[in-house]
């Protein structure tokens, strides 16, 4: 019962070779040209029983698409169908059915890009994927099941497998309380996620990496009597166990790990970005030195053979990382093996990623070796990240120059002593050489992606001597490699020109890690940049959201960037649909990204808004005020629209009344929810729509503004306290329909909304006292699950209500999860396992980067009005050395100059302002007994010193 052999199938295809589907080959891929219903057909060459299919997807899969199914070619039967691809691979089942021809159509608004199918595998239902209960297994992407109550769907998949998660479509009734379970056996089965408010539509499951051969969905509670309906379930498999990623696993497991990429062997790996200011495009360089010239690239891994024997860096048990300056985008990793130390520095310059790669002899004799770099067929981005293989189909040596799919790859500084290239055969080229060098042919050949290379560098070192090497490698296309350049030389030029364009640091204090992650920060956020769009990552977010991005332009203005930020709200303002709707999400070319989450985010209209107006703040820019003005008036006007959505569907005495429309802004929501995360922003955007409609002297908007204004705070505040009352836990939820707790999400209304009036009083303080056992929970030694690095909201929060060690300890624990911390940067999410291989996001991601910037901004100066508040949370080691020093800041009350020293007994503080002065100062000190402002004695009221303006503030403790 099994379906013909491939060799007897045969494949048309609306555009491209539609063989490569059909091919058996994981590494060659069926491309279509882009069209609105591409398709593809295969011929099995005889009619056979089918109840399954496979699909293996490459980088640009479609979101809707089905499977038909004829005997004659003519007349055609629906096979399976879903409407939620994600690429990876899909597995559907059906009842079985008699078919020799079988049709794939896409249905793909996404049309200008081809789809792309590495392999279709059709199986008999012997092979098939099954279901244990009879008659459900059309819930795999046939046809709509009835599951009646405490009844449940289990899946055999046929062997092992690497389950991610899953996917379920409900009908008109659904489950209200539902659970996942995987197993191994089909007799024993753990439990992976749960859903005890489930309100149908569609819920989504993942869960940590791990294997098994059965799924298992059972409901406990249903919407309706008679049980719910199964619409489609969808399950995520991990598709690499036919893949070439499968195939270098495998190899890199059978051989000695510290040779290979980590990921290969399942362990995490974090690395950061290369870039230029003034261009799109970025390399990856990873914590052990290994680079990746450009996305989706092959990586040049270093290792050194000392005697005969290899050496890679993950066995060195002296590696480090840093920065240039420890702060600019230059990073360097150092390690040792057999007293032999390698140290490889990077940087982006010209289109070109060039690594300097020094081997220094730290022994008391004389020490032999090479230097090894080798090409590999993988991405440091791995493969949970949707990294992992990179195809080589042909690489070539020539001289000093490699080749790598018929394009230049890399140049090297001089030329090698040994090189070798290799055809995978249960490993790749480090296999072939790790007893020795071997030299091959130059040149090599194959559709198996599999290549690999390696270029050897002789040495002989005296005590103390060094050799070093110089790699090159375009970022870009059009980019000729070249290596010739004295690498001290360029290094030194792009140090300069990092610093020219950042300036000089604007925030130093006696604790330099703060300092030193602080301007990391402004660096990271333009290497990740476009010349307009702001963009989160270097990888998986490879487009601009205004969430991110606000938040990042922020960042920039304050650190003196004010003409880039302007830039990118100039250019957003220009996407703004006719009707108001900011659009959440844009690819870097300025179109609207139409993937997940596209024009379903609202907290869009409040963002762009509160952008606009910190960057006109900060500037008094009117020219740019007159600019972006119509287009904040627009964005304003429709929140009322999706006010009145929501009006449409819930009566005036319900706990909705007056919200935002349901949205997925919420970062965690997986559908449309009534986040108060998203009015948080609105409430924000009308305040200040009539801020900006003042200054413009529109008086008109400014009356609409401010009665709107308070018409939807006195609605958020009631459905809060609504919402709260109906969960009876005395806090602050997260949404007025998932019955959550979400403290993160709510200092938003501090900062950057700074609309914490909104909140009931009474539901404050227990919030927070939640977000600091939250604290208190992820820094402890037993902590085993992840968090985000998004936690550090709640700094702004903590300190807003007064409670400094709340805030600082959250500081400090946001400082302990940088991975690397030389390196300054985060990842999205931050496992307690560093080496779990699961998914962390992107890194470095410049949204948390830029949150960072801001809280620490914040804590040392902050506008509150006509009020300048100054030193609002200091941790006392920020006094350290030469203590808090503020240059050339940019402020509403123009820019800022500040030193302020502690020595002994006393603090002297000097302060000036270019800009109209602010009508009070307002210094918080603990412990300050006397203070003079310019020699006049000064207020001191429960450890806040109140002013005027003064030029010499000076504190007796």
């Amino acid at each position: 019962m099994t379906a013909p052999s491939k060799d007897r199938w045969k494949a048309t295809a609306s555009s491209g070779d539609p063989r490569l589907a059909i091919d058996d080959r994981y590494a060659t891929t069926w491309k279509s040209k882009p069209a609105k219903k591409p398709w593809l057909k295969i011929d099995l060459g005889k009619a056979a029983t089918l109840a399954g299919l496979e699909v293996y997807w490459g980088p640009d899969a479609p979101v809707i698409y089905e499977f038909k199914s004829s005997l004659d070619g003519k007349r055609w039967s629906h096979l399976c169908r879903t409407r939620h691809g994600e690429g990876g691979q899909d597995v559907f089942a059906f009842p079985p059915v008699k078919a020799r021809f079988v049709r794939w159509t896409c249905d793909d608004p996404q049309a200008e890009r081809g789809k792309e199918i590495v392999e279709i595998n059709l199986y008999g239902p012997g092979d098939a994927a099954s279901v244990m209960e009879e008659g459900r297994v059309a819930a795999l992407g046939y046809a709509p099941v009835k599951l009646p109550k405490g009844e449940s769907i289990t899946v055999d998949f046929g062997y092992v497998r690497s389950p991610l998660g899953a996917f379920i479509e409900w009908g008109a009734a659904y489950g209200t309380d539902f659970s996942v379970y995987l197993s191994d056996d089909g007799k024993s089965f753990r439990e992976v996620g749960r859903i005890l408010t489930g309100n149908g539509d569609s819920d989504s499951f993942w869960w940590r990496s791990t294997t098994s051969r059965y799924f298992r969905l059972t409901v406990h509670e249903t919407s309706a009597p008679e049980g719910a309906t199964v619409n489609e379930l969808k399950l995520r498999i991990l598709n690499k166990d036919r893949m070439p990623i499968g195939q270098l696993e495998r190899a890199a497991a059978a051989g000695r790990g510290d040779l290979y990429p980590q990921s290969l062997l399942g362990r995490q790996v974090y690395w950061t970005a290369l870039g230029e200011y003034d261009h799109a495009g970025e390399a990856l360089f990873d914590e052990y030195g290994n680079l990746e010239p450009q996305r989706g690239s092959p990586q040049i891994t270093p290792l050194i053979r000392l005697g005969h024997a290899l050496h890679g860096a993950p066995a060195s048990a002296t590696i480090s990382q840093s920065l240039a300056g420890g702060s600019l985008p230059i990073p360097t990793v150092e390690w040792e093996a057999g007293k032999v130390e390698i140290r490889i520095t990077a940087l982006a310059h010209a289109g070109l990623a060039v690594a300097e790669h020094r081997v220094t002899n730290r022994s008391a004799g004389t020490r032999k070796g090479m230097l090894v770099l080798a090409v590999r067929p993988v991405q440091i981005d791995p493969y949970w990240q949707h990294g992992g293989h990179a195809a080589i189909n042909s690489v070539a040596v020539d001289g000093r120059k490699v080749s790598v799919n018929e394009r230049p790859y890399a140049t090297f500084s001089r030329e090698p002593d040994s090189f070798a290239v290799a055809e995978f055969k249960n490993g790749d080229v480090v296999r072939l050489i790790e007893k020795g060098p071997r030299k091959t042919a130059r040149r090599l050949r194959s559709d198996s992606g599999l290549l690999s290379a390696a270029c050897e560098f002789a040495f002989s070192l005296a005590p103390g001597a060094s050799l070093a090497v110089v790699v090159s490698s375009p970022m870009r296309d059009g980019v000729e490699p070249r290596a010739a350049a004295p690498f001290d030389a360029l290094r030194e030029t792009v140090e300069q020109d990092w610093r020219a364009r950042i300036g000089p640091r604007k925030i130093t204090v006696g604790d330099r890690e703060v300092s030193d992650t602080v301007e990391a920060q402004t660096a990271f956020i333009l290497v990740n940049s476009t010349e307009f769009a702001f963009k989160p990552g270097p990888r998986n977010y490879d487009r601009t959201w205004i969430r991110d991005g606000s938040a990042q332009a922020l960042a920039l203005t304050w650190a003196g960037l004010v003409e880039e930020a302007k830039a990118y709200v100039l250019w957003y303002a220009k996407r703004i649909y006719k009707n108001g709707m900011v659009p959440p999400i844009l690819n870097v070319d300025g179109t609207v990204n139409r993937g997940y989450g596209s024009d379903i985010e609202f907290d869009a209209q409040g963002e762009f808004v509160g952008i606009a107006a910190d960057v006109y703040r900060i500037r008094g820019d009117r020219a740019f005020l007159g600019a972006i003005f119509e287009p904040v008036v627009r964005a304003t006007l429709f929140i009322e629209e999706l006010c009145a959505r929501t009006g449409a569907e819930h009566g005036p005495e319900t706990r909705f009344h007056g919200l935002l429309a349901p949205s997925i802004s919420h970062e965690g929501y997986s559908k449309p929810s009534y986040s108060y995360w998203d009015d948080y922003f609105a409430l924000s955007g009308w305040r200040n729509c009539e801020f900006l409609a003042h200054e413009i002297g529109d008086k008109t908007v400014v009356a609409h503004a401010k009665a709107k204004g308070r018409e939807f705070a006195a609605n958020l505040t009631r459905s809060i306290r609504m919402t709260a009352e109906k969960m009876k836990t005395g806090l602050i939820p997260g949404s007025a329909d998932r019955d959550d707790i979400d403290p993160t999400a709510t200092s938003v209304a501090f900062e950057p909304c700074r609309v914490e009036d909104a909140l009931p009083p009474e539901l404050v303080a227990a919030t927070y006292d939640r977000a600091a056992a939250r604290v208190r929970e992820i820094s402890s030694p037993d902590f085993k699950a992840n968090y985000s690095p998004y936690d550090l909201r709640n700094i702004d929060a903590f300190v807003s209500l007064g409670r400094y060690g709340d805030a600082f300890r959250l500081l400090s624990v946001m400082l302990a999860c940088r991975r690397p911390r030389g390196w300054r940067g985060w990842a999205e999410v931050v496992w307690a396992d560093m080496r779990a291989p699961e998914y962390i996001g992107d890194m470095p991601h410049t949204w948390i980067g830029a949150e960072f910037s801001c809280a620490v901004r914040r804590m040392l100066l902050r506008e509150n009005g006509p009020t300048l508040e100054l030193f609002r949370a200091v941790p006392d080691g920020w006094w350290a050395g030469e203590g808090i020093t503020l240059n050339d800041l940019p402020t509403a009350f123009g820019v800022a100059n500040l030193r302020a020293k502690r020595v002994r007994r006393r603090t002297t503080v000097d302060l000036s302002l270019t800009g109209p002065a602010p009508e009070r100062i307002l210094v918080r000190y603990p412990g300050a007994k006397h203070a003079r402002a310019d020699g006049s004695p000064c207020d001191i009221h429960a450890d806040v010193i109140t002013t005027k303006v003064w030029s010499r503030l000076e504190i007796d403790f």
